[in-house]
């Protein structure tokens, strides 16, 4: 028994434009066509870190809630890159936000970690372990890839966003979730620790072996929501947010679901991909639009890095 109570963001202030990239258009072009629909995206600054970034939205949805910070019982998420191994940065965001009564639950499944967090800070909810849990994701690419001419930096945004849930209605209304064990589909997507490379790492997507293209692997998120949709009929879904690898992909998406496009609501032209951030950034945006309603029902869905993907189905 949970409930969303309220959300927050955090952007940075510096919008880079799909032009300022070595090779300009011509690097989005060469891009494969599910990873399309970038525009521009914020970059961090100097002194916006993830973790700055992660208190800020929590500060934003505090402020949006009917809670304090000495409310929090639970901080769960995941700061990208934490800078510390041991213990990760997330730990941190006690004292920054002065939520003493908390404890810090840092939890990694990379692109689906916000969806992750929220199946998880329902089920302690649920079982009255918990009462108000902060999750919050937050990404900072910029200070992660040194080399801004890369593909797969050029579509990377920075930021942060945060969700507060709480007991007090049930809002929850089923998940599905499936991990694809195959070595092949692990190594397809993956990002190396430089800790045991000794260099530095950048994101790599490239066909699992015995396959010519990644549309399975970019079909797998889909069958995972398709089998929570076919299995809650009655649902009739209002919104949709996928995590945002690119325009076409969620257009694929949506039309192997049979959910129409209108429904979809994204923020990649804007932020790009932010990976473990665009879910719950992409939440507040829309609600401070005056977009999302009270009683509406929400489809979320991602695919993560290994194979792993899940789908949730809420009512905001």
């Amino acid at each position: 028994m949970s409930h969303i109570e309220a959300t927050g963001s955090y952007l940075p202030s510096t919008v880079v434009l799909n032009s300022e990239f070595v090779g300009g258009n011509a690097l989005f072009e060469s891009m494969d066509e599910y990873f399309s629909g970038y525009e521009e995206r914020r970059h961090a600054s100097a002194t916006e870190t993830a973790l700055m970034m992660a208190v800020e939205a929590a500060k934003d949805a505090l402020a949006n809630s009917k809670y304090t910070a000495l409310d929090i019982d639970l901080i769960i998420g995941i700061i990208q890159p934490s800078r510390n191994v041991y213990g990760d940065d997330l730990n941190l965001m006690q004292h920054e936000l002065g939520a003493w009564n908390a404890s810090v639950l840092p939890i990694n499944t990379a692109c689906s970690s916000f969806i992750t967090a929220l199946n998880t800070a329902d089920a302690l909810i649920s079982t009255g372990k918990n009462k108000v849990v902060l999750i919050v994701t937050s990404t900072d690419w910029v200070h992660t890839m040194l080399d801004t001419t890369k593909p797969n930096f050029a579509f990377a945004g920075d930021g942060a966003g945060a969700v507060i849930l709480d007991g007090s209605t049930e809002s929850f209304i089923d998940k599905y979730e499936l991990n694809n064990t195959k070595p092949e589909v692990f190594n397809a997507l993956v990002m190396k620790n430089a800790q045991f490379t000794q260099q530095k790492e950048f994101f790599t997507v490239r066909p699992p072996e015995g396959r010519t293209t990644v549309k399975d692997l970019i079909l797998f998120p889909m069958s995972v929501a398709k089998t929570l949709l076919d299995r809650n009929p009655q649902v009739a879904v209002d919104k949709v947010i996928m995590h945002q690898s690119g325009l076409k992909m969620m257009q694929v998406w949506a039309d192997k679901l049979e959910i129409a496009e209108d429904k979809i609501r994204h923020t990649i032209g804007l932020y790009a991909n932010m990976t473990v951030a665009n879910i719950p950034v992409t939440l507040d945006y829309w609600r401070k639009k005056g977009d999302l309603q009270r009683g509406e029902k929400i489809l979320f869905m991602a695919p993560s890095a290994g194979g792993y993907s899940i789908a949730m189905l809420w009512q905001y």
